[in-house]
């Protein structure tokens, strides 16, 4: 898991997460797959995180819920920022 989280932050550092909409309650980014220019896309509805890269789909099917892929761990990177700008009032 840790590994995850420390490549989740890597493509959070490099600017590989868009946010492609955000509500209070439904989030959706586009995060940069780092073998080639597609994306995948990872979203939040009412506390709910979901992402369409095949680890995340094949290791959650196990366990839903369970598991973070580095996709979404990038994700949560780029939400507590968005959330700490609108705090500051920099939004």
């Amino acid at each position: 898991m840790a590994s995850r989280i420390i490549e989740g932050y890597k493509l959070y550092k490099n600017n590989d997460v868009i946010i492609e909409h955000y509500e209070p309650d439904h989030v959706i980014f586009k995060v940069k797959n780092n073998k080639n220019t597609d994306y995948y896309i990872v979203s939040m509805i009412y506390g709910y995180w979901n992402c369409d890269c095949a680890d995340y789909q094949f290791r959650n099917q196990r366990n839903p819920g369970s598991f973070y892929c580095k996709h979404l761990q990038a994700a949560q990177f780029k939400l507590h920022d968005l959330l700490e700008n609108k705090k500051e009032g920099n939004s």
